[in-house]
């Protein structure tokens, strides 16, 4: 794959997997956007938007951007005789934009793009307004949140080294979230939509999004939490002292944390760099973190989230070392309640810092729960065969 396209798919998964944590303002709706990838063999044109012009004067924004991979296309606005009002031609391999004001005469005019022959964009954003629009300035400070989830994890494995909770078990932690949550998208990716829409087809609209919530919670209790018990349970990898289940969920964790905060810096630097290469919306996304009140939140929700995390594997632990099946139950419970309310925050907006740091207040309060039931656990976990060294439990020197 070529370095370019290797660096757009990146910054687009770094926005996916951000899109919970930092949300922009909205805006009432005007004008129209679109965005996504281009791959033709034959001429064509895909004029997507309609404009209707009423009075002389009226402006019009248009913002075009993108990465151009092979061939050329041309930015249209047509009349409505269809007679081409103005057109620009891209033929120039590598990323490129268009900002500009328009006063067209009154009348209905469609815009969009067209082809001459094949073409392909790997990433483009089109957006018209009925005001001038402003492209955000990007600052290096949206290299923070990607920074800050790194060292999150750092700190994480290196309390593991220096506490020698086992290399071995951190690993299997950090794949069995790799394979759990591949699980889960091959699950929620096909059937969350359908879902989504059955409910809100046979249910008044607030209590849909509420079952909804539940549901997106649900999901992370069947694959994040279901899997690992059912393999602790019935295999002998559930029978390991104490520091070994703590390794295992700061693995869980903390490769959460390391792929979000790789994804966001190359995300970030690829901004910084080719600020073209992305669409407008999510170009103002990423410029919410020239305001490091805002850069912070990922930060200290990976943080928090490791914790969660932990306390739902080590319940696991101990309840495949005591072979009872509450403590999965807990575990399940406690999980999926957070990720129903960061479902909720995803889908009503986080319009505000406020409503940010709102969830991100609650996300703190989990972890801390979680931190305290690590503490408590810790004191009943049972004692291994190689008398376990307690001095390297989690929390024994706060």
């Amino acid at each position: 794959m070529p370095k370019r396209h290797f660096l757009v798919l990146s910054l687009i998964l770094a926005l996916c997997l951000l899109a919970g944590c930092e949300r922009a303002p909205k805006e009432p709706f005007v004008g129209a956007t679109s965005s996504g990838s281009l791959d033709k063999e034959e001429p064509g044109s895909n004029l997507m938007f309609t404009i209707e012009i009423e009075d002389e004067g009226d402006p019009v924004g248009i913002d075009f951007r993108g990465v151009l991979t092979a061939g050329s296309v041309k930015l249209q606005i047509v009349d409505a005789e269809d007679d081409i009002y103005k057109e620009w031609t891209f033929d120039e391999l590598g990323t490129f934009s268009l900002n500009t004001t328009l006063y067209p005469p009154p009348g209905t005019y469609r815009y969009g793009m067209a082809w001459d022959g094949p073409v392909q964009l790997a990433q483009y954003g089109l957006a018209w307004k009925p005001h001038p629009i402003e492209t955000p300035e990007i600052s290096p400070l949206v290299l923070l949140p990607g920074i800050g989830m790194l060292l999150v994890a750092l700190g994480f494995v290196i309390y593991v080294a220096v506490r020698k909770l086992g290399w071995r078990y951190l690993g299997l932690g950090a794949l069995g979230w790799v394979i759990t949550v591949a699980l889960k998208f091959a699950w929620a990716i096909p059937f969350n939509s359908p879902v989504y829409e059955a409910l809100k087809g046979s249910l008044p609209e607030a209590v849909a999004n509420a079952v909804f919530y539940i549901y997106v919670g649900a999901l992370t209790g069947v694959f994040e939490v279901g899997i690992v018990w059912l393999v602790l349970r019935y295999t002998k990898l559930g029978n390991v002292a104490w520091e070994r289940a703590q390794a295992f969920g700061f693995g869980f964790g903390g490769i959460e944390a390391a792929l979000l905060g790789l994804n966001a810096l190359v995300g970030a630097a690829t901004v910084l760099i080719a600020p073209a290469a992305l669409p407008l919306g999510a170009l103002e996304q990423v410029a919410l973190a020239n305001n490091p009140i805002y850069g912070l939140a990922p930060i200290w929700e990976r943080f928090f989230t490791v914790l969660v995390h932990l306390f739902s594997n080590v319940l696991l632990f101990y309840g495949a070392r005591k072979r009872e099946s509450r403590w999965f139950w807990l575990a399940f419970a406690y999980k999926s309640g957070i990720d129903a309310i960061a479902a909720w925050g995803q889908l009503t907006g986080l319009d505000t810092l406020g409503a940010l740091w709102a969830i991100e207040l609650v996300v703190a309060l989990w972890g801390v729960a979680g931190w305290l039931g690590v503490r408590a656990i810790r004191d009943r976990y049972p004692q291994s065969e190689a008398n376990v060294d307690r001095t390297s439990d989690i929390g024994r020197r706060t």
